[in-house]
């Protein structure tokens, strides 16, 4: 651990925002908000609400964590050393800013197929199952912007399915909507944040994120000249 971000993390202020993405022992990413607290640098707590942290946690893979800094945010990996009951994470920083870690919180303008569909989990439920088909305004590896036909019934616990590329790749998580709107012509535009997704499909997303930005800056310096 450098002195520096020691120092970068004494200088956070207390009770601020943040973001981690826990890893599961069954290989999935969840991302969740939460709160710092402070510690003795470099160790920090991650304050969640009751009974939202997942039992299964891969306590051996580092987190990326976003916690709110000013304007802006800091960005590092973390390593988790303690869970205290169903609330705290205690957490030591092991690398600030890291770029791998960076990738997934960009976005670009990305027009593929989404379907959102929602299947009750008892036959006893009073929600009945529900699909819809949409696209995509924009995308990254944590969340997605889409426009509908119709507005979900539900906000939690929905499938999603993207079609990312010509070879009509398929890549399924679960997400909540964040939220939802009204717009011209009776469409519905929906903000979805990725719950559940594995390792390959976010990287396989994000690429596809990557590709598109270099397509559209290609695209602007064609047009410039």
């Amino acid at each position: 651990m450098t002195a520096s971000i020691s120092e970068t993390i004494k200088k956070l202020v207390d009770s601020e925002a943040a973001k981690i993405d826990i890893s599961t022992v069954d290989g999935q990413t969840i991302r969740m908000n939460c709160v710092y607290k402070e510690s003795h640098s470099p160790n920090f707590f991650l304050v969640f609400p009751p009974r939202k942290l997942p039992g299964n946690i891969d306590l051996n893979k580092h987190c990326p964590v976003s916690i709110k800094a000013g304007d802006t945010a800091l960005t590092l990996t973390a390593k988790i050393i303690e869970i205290n009951g169903d609330r705290t994470l205690e957490l030591t920083a092991k690398n600030k800013v890291n770029p791998e870690s960076l990738r997934e919180f960009f976005r670009v303008n990305a027009k593929t197929e989404i379907i959102a569909r929602f299947s009750p989990e008892s036959p006893d439920s009073t929600i009945q199952p529900w699909t819809i088909k949409g696209r995509t305004l924009d995308l990254s590896g944590s969340g997605a912007l889409a426009i509908f036909p119709e507005e979900p019934l539900t906000r939690h616990k929905i499938a999603l399915t993207l079609t990312l590329n010509s070879d009509h790749e398929k890549i399924g998580c679960t997400g909540h909507v964040v939220r939802s709107k009204r717009i011209r012509k009776g469409q519905f535009q929906v903000s979805f944040h990725f719950d559940y997704i594995s390792a390959k499909d976010k990287d396989t997303i994000i690429s596809f994120c990557l590709q598109e930005q270099r397509n559209q800056l290609r695209q602007k310096v064609q047009t410039a000249g």
